[in-house]
């Protein structure tokens, strides 16, 4: 594997250091919408599936139930996400998964190898989403599917936006979240456009919860993307901006709590 860029090595050590509580319940979003994708994607017990940015394997491994006389390979930049998927696939006693370290700018497989691929929340985070989209694209045989997941306009709000504050306030640089860049229906059908996908159909899923205290945002940050930011403060700056932004949750959540949004667009189209 190529070695990594700047941008690259600070996500890939990012989700290395939150691989082992990805699946807190905090972050029950990501089951969920496993478990709606593999049910769009109206799998054959045959078909062979590609899963890149797989994280822990949870696409992954709920489509590979399904493939009784298939397979399912993942992929992803992070050794740390990937240990946990290889472990879960062991616990499940699932025989048909794969995992590879691998990146997704330089796949290693051969044009149409795959009857389907699927990039559940990992297109966003690459710097051009459409050759990444495109590299994917190649995997799949024509008449394939190509399916991808990504966070709709609203959802972390207004969580995230005060986090984003409380993080300037710091004085420390906080680009805009990723999935921002394909938060919306129009977003993701150009991109599919572009790569030549067609039959495209997208499922809004307004997935949440109820929120009752700071503790179950802070979960959610410091167990997910979030993290990376904390981890360019020091410890004691850490506890510091943790003790000042839960203090402005709790004001948000108050002591009826607050629903807790983490809606989700699902997009399945097929190769020409």
């Amino acid at each position: 594997m190529q070695q990594p860029t700047d941008r690259k090595k600070m996500i890939q050590q990012g989700f290395d250091t939150v691989a082992a509580g990805y699946d807190h319940p905090a972050l029950s979003f990501f089951p969920e919408t496993a478990k709606r994708l593999v049910e769009h994607l109206q799998l054959n017990p045959t078909d062979n599936l590609l899963d890149v940015c797989t994280g822990t394997g949870v696409v992954a491994l709920a489509a590979a139930e399904k493939l009784t006389q298939g397979k399912v390979t993942g992929i992803d930049l992070s050794s740390g996400m990937l240990q946990q998927a290889k472990d879960k696939a062991t616990q499940k006693n699932l025989n048909n998964t794969e995992f590879k370290q691998m990146d997704l700018e330089n796949l290693e497989f051969e044009n149409g190898t795959f009857d389907i691929a699927s990039s559940s929340f990992g297109l966003f985070f690459l710097e051009d989403m459409t050759t990444g989209l495109q590299n994917i694209t190649n995997t799949v045989k024509p008449g394939g599917k190509v399916a991808i997941t990504t966070f709709a306009g609203e959802a972390f709000s207004p969580m995230a936006e005060i986090f984003m504050e409380n993080y300037k306030a710091t004085g420390r640089e906080m680009p805009t979240p990723s999935w921002k860049r394909l938060s919306t229906e129009e977003l993701v059908r150009e991109q599919f456009k572009e790569v030549g996908i067609t039959n495209v159909t997208i499922h809004h899923e307004p997935l949440g919860y109820q929120m009752t205290d700071s503790q179950m945002w802070w979960d959610v940050v410091w167990n997910a993307g979030w993290r990376t930011f904390l981890n360019q403060m020091p410890e004691d700056e850490q506890k510091e901006f943790e003790e000042v932004h839960r203090e402005e949750i709790d004001k948000v959540i108050g002591s009826d709590g607050i629903w807790f949004n983490t809606e989700v667009l699902i997009a399945v189209g097929e190769k020409q």
